[in-house]
């Protein structure tokens, strides 16, 4: 019995363990799951932003100032590219963690089964030497007593129970090993589909770089041409830059505040507008229905000419000819103008948050109209025989600017 005993003891151990084993993997699977499905996501996402591009390039028109647009949109759909490449790369590291997590699991789950069977193999062997010298009612009937005899029953009970025990238990271990193996066949597959992926966006990044290095090469000729475009531009820009602060130093003003403790001043309804625009950051509606990203925000290198930064403000969204412009949130106009060789620009408060809406033309919005989400404000410029423009978009707490594409849903 006390040989019994003790394998009762190594039993309880051994459940304890696969207990614990058995809940670590469960928790692991749920993390798992969720962990693929948001890089899959972002996969998706990506290729949604690939394919938007894609189509607003091949409505690109063969002119100069198309040509320059379609350089962007080709930059763009390269910075796409590498993030779709990176998050492939992502999902496969993640999947090589996989199965090493199923293999570690599978080599743990063989080791516990040859340990269980090696187990049930000593209670047979014990149990067959034991049956001549411990034939059992001869044993329960020598007992001294009532009790002892009832122990002794008890005793055989439990032993005949415990290897039934272990024989359903190393069934279900089996059961759960062929379950990994599945397991791991399934997450090998996935990882080959994924490398195969990874060098097919490879490939189609590889032709868009020669594209845009076509591009370059095209452009090159009217160079000189372009750079004296592009110092008009930034004169231009700066113009409406000091409009713009000047309209949101002016809404401070008009509170007894400067632009720095604007959110002091403000009355009860528009502190809950501005902290509803803060605690919507990352989930604002696009000022556009279609578009894509080129102008990143801040510095970042021109498209044509490696040796000039340019610094950006806001963000510029490239988007089809025509395209209605509307409000990111509910707000009041506080300004609306512009600078000669430039078109309209309209600035909207939400509390101590503005956002900034240039390039518009046929602006339908009046100074001090209070305005709804998604409303329409005007449309965004394009010249004549394009097919496509940019929008410039920019956002501001008091005075200071914002990135915009951070409070920016994914589109």
């Amino acid at each position: 019995m006390k040989n019994f005993s003790q394998l009762m003891n190594y039993k309880v151990y051994i459940l304890h363990f696969l207990l614990l084993f058995l809940m670590f993997l469960a928790v692991a699977d749920v993390y798992s799951q969720q962990t693929r499905q948001n890089l899959e996501e972002q996969r998706r996402q990506v290729l949604k932003e690939i394919e938007e591009t894609g189509r607003l390039i091949s409505e690109t028109v063969r002119d100069h100032e198309q040509s320059l647009a379609k350089l962007k949109l080709l930059n763009a759909q390269v910075e796409q590219y590498n993030r779709l490449i990176s998050s492939i790369n992502t999902e496969i590291a993640y999947t090589n963690r996989q199965i090493n997590t199923t293999s570690m699991r599978i080599r743990q789950m063989t080791g516990e089964i040859e340990r269980m069977k090696a187990e049930y193999a000593k209670l047979l062997v014990q149990a067959y030497k034991n049956r001549g010298q411990y034939n059992q009612l001869i044993y329960v009937l020598s007992s001294n007593d009532f009790n002892e005899a009832y122990r002794r029953m008890k005793y055989f009970q439990q032993y005949s129970e415990y290897r039934k025990k272990q024989v359903d238990e190393i069934q279900i271990m089996q059961e759960e090993l062929n379950e990994a193996i599945e397991q791991l066949k399934i997450q090998k597959a996935d990882n080959e589909q994924m490398l195969a992926e990874q060098r097919r966006e490879t490939a189609k990044l590889q032709t868009v770089k020669k594209e845009v290095d076509k591009e370059i090469n095209q452009l090159k000729s009217q160079e000189r041409r372009y750079r004296t475009q592009l110092a008009e531009q930034k004169q231009r820009e700066k113009r409406i830059e000091i409009e713009i602060e000047k309209l949101i130093a002016e809404e401070a003003k008009k509170r007894g505040a400067t632009t720095t403790n604007i959110y002091d001043r403000l009355t009860p309804e528009e502190r809950l507008i501005s902290n509803n625009f803060r605690t919507n950051r990352g989930k604002l509606p696009w000022p556009t229905e279609r578009g894509t990203i080129t102008g990143k925000y801040g510095t970042s290198r021109n498209e044509l000419l490696p040796n000039v930064m340019d610094e950006n403000i806001g963000i510029k969204i490239t988007t089809v000819s025509n395209s209605d412009v509307r409000a990111v949130f509910q707000g009041e106009i506080i300004g609306i103008g512009g600078v000669p060789g430039e078109n309209m620009f309209v600035v909207i408060g939400h509390g101590n948050y503005f956002t900034v809406y240039r390039n518009l033309v046929n602006v339908n919005v009046i100074k001090g109209e209070k305005v709804n989400l998604k409303q329409t404000i005007g449309k965004v410029y394009t010249e004549r025989g394009a097919n496509n423009s940019e929008l410039m978009f920019q956002i501001y707490e008091g005075g200071n600017r914002l990135n915009p594409e951070l409070w920016l849903s994914k589109m």
